[in-house]
């Protein structure tokens, strides 16, 4: 089977502060740790720890894959790092999925990052594959980076085969916000020529190209999960297909892809 179907979805917003954070001595490591990594750059700490850690919010989210559907590849997609340093976090999540899988992380990639993890289940040709995509809001020093509005996290659980990464992705870099227009128009065009269609745009990518009327496009506040959060909603919908659209103003990255949807 060529390229990826999504098979199952799951997506989740998280309150409050990492369970972890509980504890008043790990608490106490983790803002020495990032006062530590912070303070050569010349940004000092802030409020004490108080974010989320995506072990505990992806734990609730793989705990939707079936047992009987045992899953092969898991990619752990995010931009804002959690509140526990040090975890590997990805192999705690392959430990707890059905079929304990390879698992490995994406992050340095800003909104680009869930675009290229699904590039990368699409070129491994995993029976099962899972992508979490994760972001939390809140970190202990001030950042320019846009952190979004809530803690949420999305699993979504794809099947299909072998794959050269290419069909059904579109991945732009270098792209000046004047040059978006062009290349959104033609991947649009390409991804959804002649399937039932929907296009998902992000907010940062309607700033500069908002598309046809008929074109979703997401509310500002959740600049790694957005579109994805939108896509776990679409399972079974009336389209074929929904196509994702994502722009990162700040890495210049201009991200596609369309995903089936319906069997």
């Amino acid at each position: 089977m060529s390229g990826v179907r999504l098979l199952r979805a799951e997506r989740g917003r998280f309150t409050g502060r990492a369970g972890v954070l509980d504890d008043d001595g790990h608490r106490d490591e983790v803002a020495a740790y990032f006062a530590d990594m912070a303070r050569p750059f010349g940004v000092e700490p802030g409020s004490e720890p108080a974010g989320q850690s995506y072990g505990e919010m992806a734990k609730a989210l793989v705990a939707a894959v079936p047992a009987d559907e045992p899953v092969d590849l898991l990619v752990l997609a995010f931009s804002v790092h959690d509140m526990w340093p040090g975890r590997a976090t990805a192999t705690y999540l392959s430990h707890l999925c059905p079929g304990a899988p390879l698992s490995f992380a994406l992050c340095d990639q800003g909104s680009a990052t869930p675009f290229t993890g699904l590039r990368v289940i699409r070129a491994h040709g995993a029976r099962r594959a899972l992508l979490v995509v994760v972001e939390q809001a809140s970190l202990p020093y001030a950042s320019t980076a846009p952190l979004p509005v809530e803690h949420r996290g999305v699993a979504l659980l794809f099947g299909g085969g072998p794959d050269d990464g290419s069909e059904g992705l579109r991945q732009h870099t270098g792209v000046e916000p004047g040059a978006v227009p062009g290349l959104a128009s033609a991947a649009v065009a390409g991804l959804s020529a002649g399937r039932d269609a929907r296009v998902v745009l992000s907010d940062a990518l309607a700033a500069v190209w908002p598309g046809p009327p008929d074109h979703v496009r997401i509310p500002a506040g959740q600049p790694t999960t957005g579109v994805w959060w939108h896509l776990a909603g679409a399972l079974g919908a009336s389209a074929d297909v929904v196509v994702l659209g994502d722009y990162d103003p700040g890495l210049r990255y201009l991200s596609f892809a369309a995903v089936p949807v319906r069997a």
